[in-house]
């Protein structure tokens, strides 16, 4: 019995001995994660899905907070000394996947506009017959810093295809010899090839996943609302989503159209409309336009008829963009008119429509070539 009691009083202060030791090795490692905590602090939060806090919607960019975080960490790298090459970052991806607005966001960061004393953007063409006086004459001012004692130089040039390798060979070795030491150059571009210009690693920007593309859209059309206080309205509208291939024009286009009419009869409507539309598409094209400058057919909601010809208008091709929206003319007819038939006169021959007017930098008004054409009625609208 004594000796039962004894090694019973002997385990309990081994045990007791290995739990003061875990309890120690606990209090080391939260110790240590608070130094971690706030070392992590002091750098900037990237994130790579949009479920976070970091929502950027309406007048704000949206999910391409690491993209951006990479090309900022590019520009403020310092090149070695003696070292006479401009850092050129290429940011290369589809139409209207947001490359220009990237490139803006960038720009208007206060850690750029701090370490350039010049940003400029090129608004030419293409690069081909340019000359230094030329391509010069061919930017904007975009962000001026006179107080900062190191002149470093940003260009932004965005351009739509392929970049004629000869000339722009020939262009970048005469700014080495002029630019500043540090200056860096943005390029943008639809082609893949222009990620061979860069010397760094470019930026690639795709469309969004299905699950972002819905988490944007949704949060488009229902705003500050839970969309679970609305089951049939959720469903309809992610069913709309899954029509619009992840487009960022569409997305604004139908929930501006959603948001007019709370109702499930009314978002149902719209669904089968867009659905008719991809198969007139089909049956009128040979196939339905994957990219939104294709040619296309314009889906409407408008009763319009005449004797027994279905009125349809035609869209021979986006333009790319069209300067700040506070600048130029822009259209009167916007594509929303079309799809509502909400249009005071009705449109002859060919006439201009704007798609969509930007309200994040760098504002740019998208706009459309469009045609009135008959075709005879087969379906109703």
């Amino acid at each position: 019995m004594m000796r039962s009691q004894i090694e019973s009083t002997v385990i309990g202060r081994e045990s007791s001995q290995e739990l003061k030791q875990v309890v120690l090795g606990l209090e080391s490692v939260v110790a240590d994660m608070k130094e971690f905590a706030i070392f992590l602090m002091s750098y900037p939060r990237m994130y790579q899905q949009p479920y976070g806090a970091y929502l950027f919607v309406d007048k704000y960019m949206f999910c391409r907070q690491m993209e951006r975080e990479q090309a900022i960490s590019f520009l403020l790298q310092a090149e070695p000394p003696g070292n006479g090459n401009v850092g050129v970052l290429p940011i290369v991806g589809p139409a209207r996947v947001g490359k220009s607005t990237l490139a803006d966001h960038v720009c208007n960061d206060e850690r750029v506009q701090n370490h350039f004393s010049l940003i400029l953007l090129y608004t030419g063409n293409d690069l081909k017959d340019e000359t230094v006086t030329s391509f010069r004459d061919h930017c904007t001012i975009k962000h001026q810093n006179i107080g900062l004692d190191e002149k470093r130089l940003l260009v932004v040039i965005e351009l739509l295809g392929d970049v004629d390798k000869g000339a722009w060979k020939r262009l970048l070795h005469l700014y080495e010899l002029y630019m500043p030491h540090g200056s860096k150059i943005i390029i943008t571009s639809r082609s893949e090839k222009t990620a061979s210009l860069g010397t760094t690693e470019a930026v690639r920007l795709n469309y969004l996943s299905k699950e972002a593309y819905w988490y944007f859209f949704r949060t488009l059309v229902f705003g500050s609302t839970d969309p679970e206080e609305h089951p049939k309205l959720t469903s309809i509208a992610m069913e709309i989503a899954l029509e619009m291939r992840e487009s960022f024009l569409y997305a604004y286009i139908i929930a501006a159209l959603l948001r007019e009419n709370i109702s499930a009869r009314f978002w149902c409507r719209v669904l089968r409309h867009l659905r008719e539309h991809r198969q007139k598409n089909i049956l009128l094209l040979g196939e339905c336009p994957v990219d939104e400058e294709q040619p296309r057919y314009v889906w409407s909601m408008a009763k319009r008829r005449q004797g027994s010809e279905d009125i349809k208008f035609y869209l021979q091709g986006c333009d790319p963009q069209k300067g700040p929206a506070s600048h130029g003319e822009i259209p009167k007819i916007t594509v929303m008119d079309l799809i509502s038939g909400t249009w005071s006169a009705m449109p002859r021959g060919k006439f201009e429509v704007l798609s969509w007017r930007s309200v994040i930098p760098p504002y740019y008004s998208y706009t459309t070539v469009c045609e009135f054409v008959r075709h005879e009625s087969s379906t109703t609208a």
